[in-house]
């Protein structure tokens, strides 16, 4: 299509003003750089966009978003940082059959089957020391013992509706929560042969081993408990009252506190559990349904998904555990954060961090032609060296384009775009110096002007029957004419 027959495009402007000032904002409060051997990211899963939320748990920055599969939930995270696991659940009308692997060198993913392909709704998902990942399925009531690197996969039988997996850290024993069962499955990894159902409280949903491996705790949503597991035996030694429908589940790393997501639709709160003495010593209030919970390595800091509601996208919440108080500013990420499992993670990489925006050049032509996409990649800290490298723009999750950065920015033309609502994203890939990043999504809507069909070349019916109509009126007038003059000249020369 040539630029002069381009139709008027219009952007989604509030959107892109909220991602903009969201990053504008978080940039910044960065003061130091994100390079020390051992940074630390929070991966969450936002179900109603199909993403995931990278956030720096030093700066509280989401500094990159990152596509995956249908309606993301269960995350984990491999021992060295170097992959994270999204399970894919999909929803009543397309059933989730894939898991996603981020690449955190790059912010590259790719995705592949479980079962086949076959609508499972995979759920939790918990990953070995030797990197064999544990995957629950809601559908069929198995869990899959998936080796990554081999796409080796057996399928584990349990009981009814499991949903969160969790291994011990040795990686002998996996604890499934079935969820229409009211009991737990203990998977034996060298064998893969169930060796003990566990009966727990009512519906039972997340599950979390601790550091040593010498329990299980287990949130009971239709009890509204904790179930408290001893490994040792598999029984069940005390059951700890919290408040309505827990969710996610989470053990500090001195064993002292497990943190407890009550997922209530008004005001959601975390319940504090002192582990010594199996009582809950507060319930701290944070944003309306909270899912997910994961703590830091140090155990300073414990992130909350906060699913929101329908007037509210969802949030992260941050707890600090020597106060048990919620930081003032929430952080925001996609619509609907859940984030089921370990979704923390020491990525062992000492480029700097970076952060990639993506945003439509102003300098539109005056017929409201789509100009160019101008991507700008700068480092978290101010510095003489700029980003280069290359930078790919994905549209509507196909068409892949890569472009040089130079000085810290790309462009792409895009005036060749059809009629429709384009969604893009640009994913920086990094380099020896810096780290990768992308771009939240960047809706496009290209409309014709004044939402008016553009007429084209070719001429209308109604125009065609004008013109035939002239064609006919204008036979007839010559005919009746022509008999006219006829008759006078006959008259005139041969009437004698």
């Amino acid at each position: 299509m040539k630029r002069g027959d381009k139709a008027h495009s219009l952007v989604s402007a509030s959107t892109a003003l909220f991602l903009f000032l969201i990053i504008f904002s978080s940039t910044e409060s960065v003061a130091t750089a994100q390079n020390d051997l051992s940074a630390e990211y929070a991966y969450i899963p936002n179900e109603k966009n199909n993403s995931v939320s990278i956030i720096n748990t030093t700066t509280n920055t989401v500094i990159s978003t990152v596509p995956v599969g249908n309606n993301p939930v269960g995350v984990t995270v491999n021992r060295d940082g170097t992959r994270v696991y999204v399970t894919n659940f999909g929803d009543d009308n397309a059933l989730g059959y894939t898991f996603s692997i981020i690449n955190t060198g790059t912010d590259e993913v790719i995705t592949k089957l479980v079962d086949a392909g076959k609508g499972i709704k995979p759920f939790g998902v918990a990953i070995t020391p030797d990197e064999t990942l544990y995957i629950s399925s809601y559908v069929t009531d198995n869990v899959y013992a998936i080796n990554p690197i081999t796409n080796s996969i057996s399928a584990i039988h349990v009981r009814s509706e499991p949903l969160g997996v969790a291994i011990t850290p040795n990686g002998k024993w996996v604890y499934v929560a079935n969820k229409n069962d009211n009991t737990v499955s203990v998977i034996d990894t060298e064998t893969n042969n169930i060796v003990d159902n566990i009966s727990v409280g009512e519906a039972p949903y997340g599950i979390a081993v601790n550091k040593n491996g010498t329990k299980a705790y287990v949130t009971n949503m239709g009890s509204h408990n904790v179930s408290v597991i001893d490994t040792a035996t598999n029984e069940v030694t005390v059951t700890v009252p919290v408040v309505n429908d827990p969710h996610g589940i989470a053990v500090t790393p001195d064993e002292k506190w497990v943190y407890v997501a009550n997922h209530c639709p008004y005001v959601g709160t975390v319940s504090v559990i002192n582990t010594t003495t199996n009582t809950v010593t507060k319930n701290i209030s944070v944003d309306q349904n909270p899912c997910g919970v994961a703590v830091t390595h140090d155990g300073k800091w414990v992130y909350v998904t906060t699913a929101g509601s329908e007037n509210d996208p969802g949030s992260v919440s941050v707890i600090n555990t020597s106060t048990n108080t919620v930081i003032p500013s929430r952080v925001i990420v996609g619509t609907r954060p859940s984030g089921i499992g370990q979704f923390i993670g020491s990525v062992q990489d000492s480029r700097i961090e970076t952060m990639t925006i993506l945003a439509l050049s102003p300098n539109q032509s005056p017929s409201g032609e789509l100009g160019t996409l101008t991507v700008t990649v700068s480092a978290t800290t101010q510095g003489i060296e700029k980003p280069s490298g290359t930078v790919t723009f994905i549209m509507d999750g196909t068409d892949h384009i890569d472009k040089d950065i130079i000085s810290g920015n790309a462009t792409l033309d895009i005036s060749s775009l059809s009629n429709s609502s384009h969604s893009i994203i640009a994913r920086y890939k990094g380099n020896n110096n810096f780290r990768p990043s992308t771009s939240p999504s960047l809706t496009v809507s290209v409309q014709p002007p004044n939402g008016k069909t553009i007429p084209t070349p070719t001429d209308s019916l109604w125009e065609k029957l004008l013109g035939n109509l002239g064609k006919f009126l204008n036979e007839i007038i010559i005919t009746v004419c022509g008999g006219i003059i006829l008759a006078l000249l006959k008259k005139r020369f041969f009437s004698k």
